[in-house]
């Protein structure tokens, strides 16, 4: 499984949600058992790969960790299906990262580098484009299995499904 954490705080309604459902997770369930295997694993996540949200059967929350995703199942899908997000960067993390990956400055550290991406690949600066963006990372315990890098993706501000590239949309 990948292993990645999410922060709740920012972003949009979509980010908020899946946050708050994490968050309810976290506080009112015991761990999921039965997690789903990864379709790609972390070196074989790219840029320009498709994929949807995560739901709570494909998610194994660590209660721990607040609404720290532990395990998040992300499947390729073809970008003129729909679909939720679009990696559009990936981040390989430096060992010092290990020491931070948990703290809201590590996390504001990869957003900032997401958003310094974002014009390379949607074709507009991200505080001008009508989408959104968010970054998943390593957790302590992924990043002892390999997971190392930091992975950009951009979506739809009001969480409607894609069926459309979002590389150079200009938008």
């Amino acid at each position: 499984m990948i292993k990645l954490s999410i922060d709740p705080r920012r972003l949009s309604i979509k980010s908020v949600a899946l946050s708050l459902v994490m968050m309810a997770l976290a506080t009112g369930c015991t761990k999921a058992k039965d997690s789903k295997p990864v379709e790609h694993g972390a070196d074989e996540i790219f840029a320009g790969m498709c994929f949807n949200d995560a739901s709570p059967e494909d998610t194994e929350v660590n209660e721990d960790a607040g609404s720290s995703i532990t395990n998040l199942a992300i499947e390729s899908l073809a970008c003129d299906a729909a679909h939720d997000n679009e990696v559009y960067y990936i981040h390989a993390l430096p060992a010092t990262a290990q020491a931070r990956l948990e703290t809201p400055e590590f996390f504001e550290d990869m957003l900032d580098i997401c958003e310094d991406e974002f014009k390379d690949y949607i074709g507009k600066e991200y505080q001008k484009s009508f989408y959104e963006m968010s970054v998943l990372f390593p957790t302590s315990e992924s990043w002892e299995q390999g997971h190392k890098q930091a992975i950009c993706y951009a979506f739809h501000p009001e969480a409607d499904k894609l069926d459309y590239p979002l590389k150079g949309i200009k938008k």
